[in-house]
């Protein structure tokens, strides 16, 4: 089936997206089904996503406690002045432009991510509507969904259904596991000590004003053996750098910064052997989902 212009009509939210930005779409993309939710684009690039299954930009730096209520308060109340929030929240010294511009990349991918996890039914575009923060220039689709992928197939290695173990109440700490949570980070044992058995990953991030991929991540690599178990695992790289929140760069682009290459070392003694490894070489992740929502759980 295609539109008017000849084009296939989007099967999903990612062939949405990518539509969208070859016709340099600027509004709202309204995503009904699932939790819900609202993606912002400017130019076909998508600056923030606002959903109830994940904490927005304003809650992250609430609830972590970077600015406080008062504070915010004061500048909601100077937007008569400003126009913008960000530049009122900037402008009065609460945080600066780059730290506000990772919370809000950070916010966007944890948003997409957390909207992932259940169906979506469909979606409207509105080109009147405008995110309360945002992180311009915005993201390549394309990057969203390959990020998003990734983010699924990370907590895959530790659970059998990540959309089930999200929805799950998260049950308290046994007194029996609680002698190992000395071996645990600091973030992680926050997590595990907030966990009452009501509270879903979701409502523990919303909380701690933490994203949802990063509490189920934690919960994930605990939930198998127990706090002795993820004790024994390093820490995994935030997966979410500075870098990414730079401008998307197509794959092939010229890079002055691209990682070399490295060796895996397969002898002993002089010049190392072993085979050459490009870090992120190789085919992107599937991002393609059933029906109609952003890249979807598959089964392991």
């Amino acid at each position: 089936m295609t539109d008017g212009t000849g084009r296939r009509e989007p099967r999903n939210v990612p062939s949405l997206l990518n539509a969208l930005r070859q016709d340099g779409f600027t509004g709202a993309v309204e995503v009904t089904g699932g939790a819900g939710g609202t993606l912002f684009l400017r130019d076909g690039l998508v600056g923030a996503v606002e959903t109830p299954a994940a904490p927005s930009a304003r809650s992250l730096l609430l609830k972590s406690g970077r600015i406080g209520e008062p504070d915010w308060e004061a500048a909601l109340a100077a937007l008569a002045e400003t126009g913008d929030l960000a530049r009122s929240l900037t402008g009065r010294g609460l945080v600066s432009a780059a730290e506000l511009h990772l919370v809000c990349t950070a916010a966007l991918y944890d948003g997409a991510f957390a909207m992932a996890l259940q169906p979506v039914t469909g979606w409207r575009t509105d080109s009147g509507r405008v995110p309360e923060l945002a992180a311009w220039p915005g993201q390549e689709p394309a990057r969203l969904a390959e990020e998003t992928a990734l983010r699924q197939r990370t907590l895959r290695e530790h659970l059998p259904s990540v959309a089930e173990f999200a929805r799950r109440p998260v049950p308290p700490v046994s007194a029996a596991d609680r002698a190992g949570l000395d071996r645990l980070s600091a973030r992680t044992r926050t997590v595990l000590l907030r966990a009452d058995g009501r509270r879903t990953p979701r409502d523990l991030a919303f909380a701690l004003g933490r994203g949802v991929y990063p509490v189920l991540l934690d919960l994930a690599r605990a939930a198998p053996g127990g706090a002795g178990r993820a004790a024994e695992q390093p820490v995994p790289a935030p997966l979410l750098t500075a870098r990414a929140a730079e401008p998307y760069a197509p794959a092939g682009a010229p890079s002055g910064d691209r990682p070399l290459p490295r060796r895996v070392p397969g002898g002993s003694g002089g010049r190392p052997r072993g085979r050459t490894q490009i870090p992120n070489a190789g085919p992107p992740a599937p991002v393609s989902g059933t029906g109609t929502g952003l890249p979807e759980e598959s089964a392991p």
